[in-house]
């Protein structure tokens, strides 16, 4: 994250931590801190994820608080955390624990992992530390990750056998349990299953803690952006391959996924057959979109670093250009060769402050753009004076009752066709306006 003053165009730790747990229906966190590490949890349940159950009406909440503060953070405070995690573990769905500290209670020098072990002795169920990093120096994608590798660090995993052909999906943003992450884990793991091999465990996919632990049972772990080092730490305590991946968002990008793991699994004929097959099935229906809605049309993304470099490579080959492009998160997150290619482009920002974004967005697209592909907080930062489309986390306008990907081929039909409805409505609009 920047150190620049401002209010920058990102968020921080907690909220990508909160993702996490979010996807993983068992999992109970505490936070030994004031009531923010409680608000955050709001920001994503029942705003940007409409079947969130990370809190509850019972108030049995999946993020639960200390609530010590300012003024009691120089007394004993053991006693309370102690107390916490035993409460917590006593929930009939609580089926693993993590507990973490907000830095001003880190500096009191509390040994969590010594209160975790003897408020958990004896009831069976797993915890987990997270490292004591702090909201300022990590952002949102920092948080997600950070809980994938405490996971892949600290998971039993007795029983660990490679099954032939068994695959682990390691680093999967699940941002939510709608259904455009629902249809992605679908098409991830059907991809997967194009080359007769089986996806074993998914992380993350909405799925409880033991279906985590399936992982044990992977030949190969395929790492995803979201969880490199998750992916790697895990393989490595499975002496299983490592196959590092880039997210399929896109038309080319979904061809390079299927060719890398077709090579990786020795299944280069079953990998060609099933692009030629997934391309038949999507090529002839953009037949009209493509002249209509992309071609000569300018474009223009805010959000999520691993989908900045899709998008603009999915706008170029139907024929669009890309004309601004702002990234919610640090350039640190993208491999060097991907962050040189973004930076290289006109109208490229990383994490600008609320000034800058402005005014730069509003210089790149020379104040007009056919669609601003964006999440909601960059509506909120821009305020767009032209047609958008809601897209990627934080999403709180945009709901997916029923399954519809974005990644593979036939996500990229699906975001092609919420886009290409995106632009007609707008040049309708304006010609309406004249």
């Amino acid at each position: 994250m920047s150190r620049a003053p401002g209010v920058r165009f990102n968020l921080p730790f907690l909220h990508g931590l909160y993702v996490a747990f979010n996807a993983v229906p068992d999992a109970y966190f505490l936070g030994d801190g004031p009531s923010c590490v409680f608000a955050k949890a709001e920001h994503i349940h029942g705003r940007h994820d409409l079947f969130s159950t990370i809190l509850s009406c019972g108030s049995d909440h999946r993020v639960q608080y200390t609530g010590v503060n300012v003024f009691t953070i120089a007394g004993n405070f053991e006693s309370q955390i102690f107390a916490a995690l035993k409460r917590i573990s006593k929930w009939p769905d609580c089926g693993v624990i993590f507990t973490g500290a907000m830095p001003m209670c880190s500096i009191a020098g509390s040994d969590y992992e010594r209160i975790l072990r003897e408020a958990l002795d004896g009831c069976g169920k797993p915890s987990f530390l997270i490292p004591r990093r702090s909201a300022v120096t990590g952002d949102w994608l920092d948080g997600y990750a950070g809980a994938l590798e405490v996971l892949a660090a600290g998971m039993d995993l007795e029983g660990a056998k490679a099954e032939p052909g068994a695959v682990a999906l390691v680093g999967h943003l699940m941002d939510r349990n709608e259904g455009d992450q629902l249809a992605n884990v679908a098409e991830l793991e059907r991809m997967v299953r194009a080359l007769g091999a089986e996806p074993v465990s998914t992380w993350l996919s909405g799925r409880p803690y033991a279906h985590l632990r399936e992982a044990r049972r992977a030949e190969t772990v395929v790492s995803l952006p979201y969880g490199r080092k998750a992916a790697r730490a895990l393989a490595k305590r499975l002496g299983a391959r490592l196959v590092e991946a880039e997210l399929p968002f896109g038309l080319d990008a979904s061809r390079r996924f299927m060719d890398l793991l077709g090579r990786a699994l020795g299944r280069e004929a079953a990998a060609r057959a099933f692009i030629k097959s997934e391309l038949d099935s999507v090529v002839p229906r953009l037949e009209w979109s493509v002249p209509h809605a992309f071609e000569s049309r300018r474009f223009a993304f805010a959000g999520d670093p691993h989908h900045a470099a899709g998008f603009a490579e999915l706008i170029e080959e139907v024929g669009g250009k890309v004309v601004s492009t702002v990234v919610m998160g640090g350039a640190g997150h993208l491999p060097e060769e991907r962050r040189r290619a973004l930076e290289s482009r006109p109208g490229t920002l990383f994490e600008p402050d609320r000034a800058q974004l402005r005014r730069l967005f509003a210089e790149a697209t020379g104040g007009e753009a056919d669609l601003l592909v964006c999440n909601s907080l960059g509506v909120r930062y821009i305020d767009p004076s032209v047609p958008w489309l809601e897209h990627g986390f934080p999403s709180e306008h945009t709901h997916f009752l029923h399954d519809e990907p974005f990644l593979g081929f036939q996500g990229a039909l699906a975001f092609l066709a919420r886009a290409a409805n995106e632009v007609t409505k707008g040049l309708c609009l304006k010609e309406a306006a004249r």
